[in-house]
């Protein structure tokens, strides 16, 4: 969009610059659109009548949310005006980049262009001693967000958090928990400063990209005074060009709970099964209540027909694939049981098919999530997937060899699933701080 800017400091001049390509802003004097920012005590207010606009802010972070918002109207009115609070307190990022979470510097400038876009205006960096993020120091600057770096500590890895913190739930799974994200930002921070936590753990296996949608849920309880959650989608729509549906959809991988009904006990149960041994499968019992074949399937529909951004593309492409794999890994695998407990060796046969499929299903995956993960983190750290993806394809390979030697009598007795019921909402697989 061209626009004629005036009343832009020469202190946020370089922030604008920056994030113009962003917006698809281009500024010049000969647009016939004016637009007209002034500093003001009274919060953010934008609004525009056809070619006049305005946008009133009360701080370096919010010119820039204000300029997204803006920029994100004007593409379809012609006519607006609205107004956000004045917060007292300031709206930060506390990112893990420790071990394998560390982000590439692309991926990291790009989360700094996000942050400053939605109106945080500091971000934390926990890692580990001796990492060098000056550059992204300098470019933090140029945002006008405050850069700090601290020590990860592993026994309370947000201690140097003042204020009100609310976990993106990214650490326990492999995708995030928004059902519990939802329920911690809901609580009022009053005039506390204002922290959305990103922290990462067992290999980093959930997708930074992931944070946006919690990125944007934080801010609008920042910001606003009431906040409902369709107004986060419409923001979020707005702001960064996502859908909502598809992002909430990610929650389905650890929730098998009614709609509207949050993962609190923080269950992984994707994890549980994404790992589950083929012969020695112990937290299948914990699956009884449930039909994860099913509920994976639908997932994966879900996921094909997501709106999809240049960005988000490869995160699609890798969680319907996740999804697809988990619905067929539990129907093979209820197959399986059924097969050895029965002794029927016909069953087992098809088993023993739909298990070479999978092989080369698991090869799909890990290559999709390869490339999501060269997108935005560092080598460093894929080693631990590309070894726990590696284990997974041969101990398939093993089981495919067991199970026919078991066809024809030359292997022993496999162990078979215990029969008492479980509960899926507390199945956690126990969770380990990578050095």
């Amino acid at each position: 969009m061209k626009l004629a800017v005036n009343g832009i400091p020469s202190s946020a001049q370089t922030a604008v610059d920056l994030l113009a390509a962003e917006w698809d802003l281009t500024v010049t004097s000969t647009a016939a659109v004016q637009l007209t920012v002034a500093q003001g005590n009274d919060g953010l207010r934008i609004s525009r009548a056809a070619d006049t606009g305005t946008i009133q802010y009360s701080s370096a972070a919010t010119l820039l949310r204000g300029l997204t918002e803006w920029l994100a109207h004007a593409q379809n009115e012609l006519h607006f005006d609205y107004q956000e609070k004045a917060p007292a307190a300031k709206l930060g990022l506390f990112l893990d980049q420790h071990g394998a979470a560390r982000l590439n510097d692309a991926a990291l400038r790009q989360l700094l262009r996000r942050a400053a876009m939605l109106g945080y205006d500091q971000m934390l960096v926990a890692t580990m001693p001796g990492t060098d993020y000056a550059t992204a120091e300098h470019y933090a600057h140029l945002l006008g967000l405050q850069f700090t770096v601290t020590a990860w500590k592993r026994e309370d890895a947000t201690s140097p958090l003042i204020g009100a913190v609310v976990p993106l739930y990214t650490n326990r799974g492999l995708a995030p928990n928004q059902g519990r994200l939802h329920l911690t930002a809901t609580t009022p921070a009053g005039d506390q400063d204002m922290w959305a936590a990103a922290l990462f753990s067992e290999g980093a296996e959930t997708p930074a990209v992931t944070l946006a949608w919690g990125l944007q849920m934080v801010a609008e309880y920042h910001y606003q005074t009431v906040v409902a959650p369709q107004w986060v989608a419409a923001q979020f729509w707005l702001m960064q060009h996502e859908d909502a549906d598809g992002f909430l959809a990610l929650d389905q991988f650890d929730n098998f709970k009614r709609r509207g009904k949050a993962n609190r006990e923080g269950s992984n149960p994707s994890k549980i099964l994404f790992y589950m041994d083929w012969l020695y499968p112990r937290f299948w019992h914990q699956f009884g209540g449930v039909d994860a074949e099913k509920h994976y399937r639908v997932l994966a529909d879900k996921l094909a027909s997501a709106v999809t951004t240049q960005q988000t593309r490869p995160m699609y492409t890798y969680y319907h694939q996740l999804a697809l794999y988990l619905s067929r890994k539990a129907h093979v695998l209820q197959a399986l049981t059924d097969a050895y407990r029965n002794d029927d060796h016909d069953e087992m046969t098809g088993v023993i098919s739909e298990l070479t499929v999978l092989a080369d299903q698991l090869d799909e995956l890990h290559d999709a999530y390869w490339q999501m993960w060269r997108q935005e983190r560092t080598t460093f750290g894929w080693h631990t997937m590309d070894s726990r993806f590696g284990g997974l394809k041969q101990r398939l390979a093993t089981t495919i060899d067991w199970l026919n030697d078991w066809q024809t009598g030359q292997a022993a007795p496999l162990v078979s699933v215990p029969d008492q019921p479980g509960k899926l909402g507390f199945a956690t697989y126990g969770e380990i701080v990578a050095p």
